[in-house]
């Protein structure tokens, strides 16, 4: 793995960690450990797994799983999909739980698919959020990631 993809996998997990920290699930996802999945990327998952296990999220500790199958994807708050995966988007929705956030890291995902979508513009990592989409399973971004946000749907 080359220094640059490596630094946009860390680049990555950092954002994910203030994902985490700056959404409010609802109550019955406030105990037992903060899952954050990772479907379809290994190097993506060993980052997350090594920098943010057992880590805390409030009063939750953090578990990173990797999710090889459509069958693993439940019991996630976040749940990261590769860009290998972005074809299957439509099954990854029926397959999650109704709270989870899904971030993907594909042009236009965000308007179909995904709550977040990590973008690159002028080589730099952004995300664009879907509130719509966010709200309608229950979960609040706070306002601190609203206004990081490079694109708000």
């Amino acid at each position: 793995m080359s220094d640059g993809s490596a630094a946009k996998i860390k680049l990555k997990g950092i954002y994910m960690y203030q994902f985490a920290r700056n959404v409010l699930w609802p109550d019955e996802f406030s105990k037992g450990d903060f899952v954050i999945g990772v479907y379809g990327d290994e190097s993506v998952f060993q980052q997350f797994s090594k920098s943010y296990t057992n880590k805390l999220i409030g009063s939750q500790t953090i578990k990173v799983k990797y999710c090889s199958s459509l069958a693993e994807l439940k019991s996630c708050h976040i749940l990261f999909i590769s860009s290998s995966k972005n074809g299957a988007i439509n099954q990854i929705n029926k397959s999650v739980d109704k709270q989870t956030l899904l971030v993907s890291e594909s042009s236009n995902l965000a308007s179909s698919g995904a709550i977040i979508n990590f973008i690159f513009k002028d080589s730099k990592l952004k995300f664009e959020l879907n509130k719509t989409k966010a709200e309608k399973k229950d979960l609040k971004v706070g306002q601190n990631l609203t206004k990081l946000a490079y694109n708000i749907i």
